[in-house]
C-alpha cells in the first residue's frame, strides 16, 4: 500500500510538473517579448484604445490586447512577455491517461495540430513538457 501511495505521488508531482510551463527554462524564457514602448505617449504615460485584441499573459490571464497587458503590469519592469495572440485556455491534464478511447471529441493545439480527444491533447501536452497549449475545441483553423 505505501508503495501505491508514493507511486501515486510521484505520478502527480511529474505530471503537474511537465504540464505546467516554466516562466524560464534555463536562458530560455518562454513566450514572446511584448514590446510596451508603442504604447506610451510623452507626458501621458500609457494611453490604450478599447479594441479587443486578447493575448494571454505567462500569467494565464486574458488582457483584452497588448497595450492593456503593458499598462496593467508596467510595475513589472521593461521585459514583458506573452504566452500568444487570443484567449488564455486551459484543459484539465492532471487525471489523463497513458491510454486513450477512441471517442472522437476534437482539440486544436497551439502547433496547429487536432488533437481526437482530452486524453491524446493531454498526452501531446506531457510529452512537449508544457509548451503545447490549448486553442480551441474542434477543427483548428488556418491560424491557431
Amino acid at each position: 500500500m505505501n508503495s501505491i501511495t508514493t507511486f501515486a505521488i510521484l505520478t502527480l508531482a511529474a505530471m503537474t510538473w511537465a504540464v505546467t510551463p516554466p516562466v524560464s527554462s534555463g536562458d530560455q524564457e518562454i513566450g514572446i517579448e511584448v514590446n510596451c514602448t508603442k504604447y506610451n505617449i510623452k507626458g501621458i504615460g500609457i494611453a490604450c484604445t478599447k479594441i479587443w485584441s486578447p493575448i494571454c499573459g505567462i500569467d494565464m490571464k486574458t488582457y483584452s490586447n497588448e497595450c492593456m497587458y503593458c499598462f496593467l503590469n508596467r510595475d513589472k519592469g521593461s521585459q514583458l512577455r506573452k504566452l500568444h495572440n487570443n484567449e488564455c485556455r486551459e484543459v484539465e491534464c492532471t487525471t489523463y491517461s497513458e491510454i486513450c478511447t477512441m471517442e472522437y471529441l476534437p482539440h486544436c493545439g497551439s502547433d496547429g495540430i487536432v488533437y481526437g480527444n482530452r486524453c491524446v491533447f493531454c498526452n501531446a501536452v506531457v510529452e512537449s513538457r508544457g509548451t503545447l497549449y490549448f486553442v480551441k475545441y474542434g477543427p483548428c483553423s488556418e491560424s491557431p
